[in-house]
């Protein structure tokens, strides 16, 4: 049995009371492992056909599987491709509760390392928005990685704390995940690490920054909206007395009953009460009550680590005054946003002329004035997101024109010589600290633009005039992935006869994105970045 702290054990034998002994069992158990099927590059029933080992459905997710634990799915190139997200299963659930649809606006709070915002972003499609966001600037490159490495198109990410966030989108997101900070208690079995962390940071220390945390993203949510708030901790001061504190404290809110399926237990509204109790904190007795609806995900009644889900949704129908008119602002320039022409459609199918350059620019300016519409934007720094200017958006032109069959994103977001497709008002950004102000398309050098490996992860073979269709198994998809150059002939590039071998082309496998490379005389020049590298 994995050695666990004197002080958690006889808690939890005083809380379980004839279900401790099963519970103490489950450390003997293996953790369990699993992938989730990206949605965004293949369905799930997909997935399971050309993955070489075995899966069962995890029954609480609709695109999740158990794996072997000796299983090794980073090492596989499917996954370079970002075909799965490797994902504990229990952590899987909250995002299913948030109940995500198209066109929905979601923020994914403390989202590091960001396997919850890619499950978001596959629920939304191309359409809707994520904002997502975690307030350690460490932890925000793997978000940003994980964003580009599953071809997320629409997402902002965000280096904030929640209350500023909250300051900038008062009212405006349809659903919010909070997936908490917490003392980990049910991560104990898989990452004994976690254990020293306990030991280190009081459960009440997390318990207070939850509650804060909590308030924030009361502001956030649109009138109807959800909020999901899930930890990995058994301790109820995290879990039902926290949510009982934030129903007293924020009567717009109530808690959505979780069906109790494939092996949910219900909340513990006494846990909660007794927490009342011992630290002197105040709730009423309806909110004490209601955490009979959240759920618990323990070890010892399904295959999976401890967890917690809340599901809370907003019930007043008005917002105050001036929080409503920002809402109903935002919302019309995000709408305006969908609305503008595709920079890269129009350049992509014009032609090449002097003439043509002068109207696609005129055409660009009004676009700009058009994502300006709903309010003066606010001042930004010379160093912050601008719009691109009409030289850079040349550049991205004559790109998509030359390289693209068909362009992917309009590039309306600027942040010095590097291009971005921005879902969202960029003057609402200026005020906050952005790691990604929308999907990465690129790099502008004077008049030449050079593609991000973002853009590469976010298409489909369809987009590209070139590509190189390797088939797993082949050497040169590792030694690709490992950023060597391969020397091919032109015959291996597929490409419509008009089109000349010579220039950028889309690397695939099996019809999935690895990354970019350019061809020239029998060479394949790697342009996979040095970072990702297989090693």
């Amino acid at each position: 049995m994995k050695s666990l702290p004197t002080a958690f054990v006889q808690t939890m034998q005083k809380r379980l009371g004839e279900q401790f002994d099963e519970f103490m069992k489950s450390y003997n158990q293996e953790s369990y492992a699993g992938i989730r099927a990206n949605g965004l590059k293949l369905d799930a029933a997909s997935l399971q056909n050309i993955v070489p080992y075995p899966l069962r459905p995890i029954p609480w997710t609709m695109d999740g599987y158990y794996i072997s634990n000796k299983a090794r799915p980073g090492k596989h190139p499917y996954y370079h491709a970002g075909l799965y997200y490797i994902q504990e299963p229990s952590a899987m659930a909250p995002v299913q509760c948030l109940d995500v649809r198209p066109h929905d606006r979601v923020l994914d709070l403390c989202a590091a390392p960001g396997g919850k915002s890619v499950q978001i972003a596959a629920r939304l499609g191309e359409e809707g928005v994520l904002v997502t966001n975690d307030i350690h600037p460490d932890r925000t490159k793997a978000l940003v990685r994980n964003i580009e490495l599953y071809g997320v198109r629409r997402a902002v990410v965000l280096n904030e704390k929640p209350e500023r966030i909250a300051e900038a989108f008062p009212g405006f997101f349809t659903k919010v995940l909070v997936d908490a900070p917490c003392s980990g208690e049910g991560m104990f079995r898989k990452e004994p690490d976690m254990v020293k962390s306990w030991e280190r940071e009081p459960v009440l220390t997390y318990a207070m920054m939850q509650q804060d945390i909590m308030n924030s993203a009361a502001k956030l949510v649109a009138p109807g909206g959800r909020l999901v708030y899930s930890t990995c901790t058994f301790s109820p001061e995290e879990n039902e007395a926290s949510i009982a504190r934030f129903v007293s404290a924020h009567p717009e809110f109530c808690v959505v009953p979780i069906p109790l399926a494939n092996g949910f237990a219900a909340g513990r509204p006494d846990w909660a009460r007794d927490c009342m109790n011992e630290h002197g904190w105040e709730a009423d007795e309806q909110a004490i009550d209601s955490t009979a609806g959240t759920a618990r995900l323990w070890p010892h009644r399904l295959q999976g680590e401890g967890h917690f889900v809340a599901v809370l949704e907003r019930c007043d129908s008005e917002l105050a005054e001036s929080e409503g008119q920002e809402r109903v602002e935002l919302q019309e320039q995000a709408d305006s946003i969908d609305k503008v022409s595709h920079v890269g459609s129009v350049v992509v199918n014009a032609q090449p002329s002097r003439q043509g350059a002068k109207e696609q620019k005129a055409k660009q300016r009004s676009s700009q004035e058009r994502l300006k519409q709903g309010g003066k934007p606010a001042p930004i720094k010379s160093k912050g997101i601008v719009p691109p200017t009409p030289d850079q958006l040349e550049a991205y032109g004559c790109f998509c024109r030359d390289q693209m069959s068909t362009a992917i994103a309009e590039a309306n977001a600027a942040i010095g010589p590097y291009l971005y497709a921005c879902p969202l008002p960029i003057h609402r950004l200026g005020a906050l600290r952005v790691m990604r102000p929308g999907l990465f398309l690129g790099t502008c050098k004077g008049e030449r633009f050079e593609p991000a490996h973002a853009l590469a992860m976010a298409m489909t073979s369809s987009h590209m005039k070139r590509v190189l269709p390797l088939r797993l198994g082949q050497d040169e998809v590792i030694r690709y992935l490992r950023g060597e150059t391969l020397t091919l002939g032109e015959e291996h590039i597929e490409r419509n006869p008009a089109t000349p071998a010579k220039g950028w082309l889309l690397v695939c496998v099996d019809g999935y994105s690895l990354g970019l490379a350019k061809w020239a005389g029998g060479t394949v020049k790697n342009e996979y970045p040095p970072a990702w590298r297989w090693t």
